[in-house]
């Protein structure tokens, strides 16, 4: 229950904000703008963002949003850094250590995979799709 007063479209923009939409986008979602201008939705996301009870309100909601992350990206550090220590003690902290990057790689904390492809590769795709000639 927020301890401010607001509207419920204020409620709506400040639940947008909290979940990770800009400020643009939890305004058009929470007042129905799409039809508004760009000019004009940043402009009214920037206000009300400048207003004290909404940002109060956001920040509420952000913190309760932290509180109930079940991994945090601190949690992460201080389970590698354990693990390492675990290392360093002469055990083997491998499968910590890979229960942990998964997480990691779960909660989207690793650099997006990067995918090389050739040109000549793409031509030998193209044409056996357009021409058909698999035996290519």
């Amino acid at each position: 229950m927020p301890h401010v007063k607001l509207t419920a479209k204020q409620e709506a923009f400040c639940q947008g904000i909290a979940n990770g939409m800009t400020q643009a986008d939890a305004y058009r979602s929470a007042y129905s703008a799409d039809k508004t201008s760009d000019k004009v939705v940043y402009v009214k996301a920037s206000e009300m963002m400048a207003d004290g009870k909404i940002s109060v309100r956001v920040a509420e909601l952000k913190a309760a949003l932290e509180a109930k992350q079940l991994w945090s990206r601190e949690m992460s550090v201080k389970g590698l850094v354990a693990a390492y220590k675990v290392a360093q003690g002469g055990n083997n902290a491998s499968g910590m250590t890979g229960a942990i990057k998964e997480l990691n790689a779960m909660h989207g904390y690793n650099e997006p995979a990067k995918l090389n492809v050739s040109g000549n590769m793409m031509h030998q795709i193209v044409r056996k799709v357009i021409d058909g000639n698999a035996d290519d």
